[in-house]
């Protein structure tokens, strides 16, 4: 705890330098506590318990500069782990006039037009285990620096880069594993050679349609699993090692949005490519092509999100096994299969990682076709909020429905309830991952 003691003397320390200054300066935030409860066959009922509290902070001069920090509390427990952290969301400053704007530090930008489907985010890592009422509550930030330029009332360019890598959190972290396998997946930002990444996104507005176009180059936030050691010298307790790593890709794409009223339709496209061959490297993911179209119509007080995506997995070839990892596999058949003359036990240790590697990145089949639909009603002037999110893939057969309900009996008082519910069939993802995932939530949040 003591680089989090550090981190918040200095948060403190700003602030009263801030204060000093007589800048505008805000001070807001939030407490909550909230508790997830399991409605799988969970090991623990209990999945998560919480009390949470964030403090932002804005300075602006509202002519050349601004900025702006986030910091988190949590302590409670989540899959049957404590939790006790302190962690600095965002922090970063900027300069800016009519021209061009340059900003550092650790941020949170999001790219692309799309709302459900994002095939063009790059720069926005995110944790997917962490248990919260507030979707946004799992984007991790990065630490960057951004240059933005307008030449043109028109056109606005902006160019990014990350000199390390800040991995997403892979859900598969609660799985329960063999006895004689570990896993050790990345968390936090990572130094190395290779590790940095730069990008750029070119933004046109037009009257009535908006559209971007951009390029990307480093790791994929996605880190791949690769085989680090398998050894059957001992057959009655085999030692597997698995490890998280980085790979390097280059994603090309382009978005648009505009309106036909009564309905706001946007649309993307995106080309991503490993810089590694995919045969022989479990880790590296095949090249794929990916498209989304969708639209925002709001009728009244509701608001109705719908969007669908499609996928080709490029120089696609047949997984030659089925991913067992996470599931119960037949021990029968797994015995002839290593009894089989000529049967290399480690290659298909390794072909089992790039399989379940596959299921994770969709990408066991050549094709494929999602679709999302989300409903959102502001009733009684924005006091009461109920909403449902659904997404479902045709090809998978992957389903994973989210009815949620906000009420603020007074300001700055939130209420909320929900329930994660995730659905698939026998050996996919979310048949793995639905006995942990799927809870009943409620929290209480109070923001200052």
């Amino acid at each position: 705890m003591r680089r989090s003691s550090v981190t918040l003397m200095l948060f403190v320390c700003l602030t009263i330098y801030l204060t000093a200054q007589e800048r505008n300066f805000t001070v807001g935030g939030f407490v909550r506590g909230g508790t997830f409860f399991s409605t799988g066959d969970y090991k623990h009922d209990i999945n998560a318990a919480f009390g949470d509290a964030a403090l932002t902070l804005t300075a602006t001069d509202n002519l050349s500069f601004k900025g702006f920090g986030d910091l988190r509390l949590r302590t409670g427990q989540q899959f049957g782990e404590n939790i006790n952290s302190l962690t600095l969301r965002e922090a970063w400053g900027m300069y800016y006039n009519n021209f061009m704007s340059i900003s550092a530090g650790k941020k949170i930008i999001k790219w692309g037009k799309t709302d459900m489907f994002t095939p063009m985010s790059r720069f926005n890592p995110m944790d997917f285990t962490f248990r919260t009422p507030d979707f946004e509550d799992t984007e991790l930030g990065n630490l960057l620096g951004e240059l933005t330029l307008t030449p043109a009332p028109f056109f606005r360019l902006s160019v990014v880069a990350a000199p390390f890598w800040n991995p997403s959190v892979l859900i598969i972290k609660p799985i329960t594993l063999p006895p004689s396998m570990v896993v050790s997946l990345p968390e936090g930002i990572r130094s190395g050679n290779g590790y940095y990444s730069w990008g750029a996104r070119g933004e046109f507005t037009f009257r009535a349609f908006d559209a971007g176009l951009q390029y990307y180059h480093g790791p994929d936030l996605m880190p791949g699993l690769t085989l680090i050691n398998a050894d059957y010298t001992n057959p009655a307790q085999p030692a597997i090692s698995v490890e998280g790593v980085p790979y390097i890709i280059s994603n090309a794409g382009f978005d648009f949005e505009t309106t036909v009223t009564p309905f706001v339709l946007r649309g993307a496209a995106a080309l991503t490519t490993p810089a590694e061959e995919k045969e022989g490297n479990e880790e590296v993911p095949f090249r794929q092509f990916e498209w989304v179209a969708g639209l925002d119509w709001t009728p009244g007080a509701v608001r109705v999100t719908a969007e669908y995506s499609g996928k080709k997995v490029l120089n696609f070839y047949e997984s030659p096994y089925a991913p067992i990892l996470g599931t119960e596999p037949d021990m029968q058949q797994l015995m002839e299969l290593f009894n089989t003359p000529g049967f290399d036990p480690v290659e298909f240790t390794r072909l089992q990682v790039e399989a379940f590697n596959r299921l994770y990145n969709n990408q066991l089949h050549e094709y494929y076709h999602f679709a999302g639909l989300r409903m959102e009603a502001d009733l009684f002037y924005g006091r009461l909020v109920p909403s449902l999110t659904t997404v479902y893939n045709f090809t998978s057969r992957d389903l994973t429905v989210h009815p949620a309900l906000r009420y603020k009996p007074s300001d700055g008082v939130t209420l909320s309830t929900g329930y994660e519910y995730y659905h698939g069939k026998q050996g996919g993802m979310y048949d793995i991952i639905d006995d942990f995932m799927n809870a009943l939530y409620f929290s209480l949040r109070i923001d200052f």
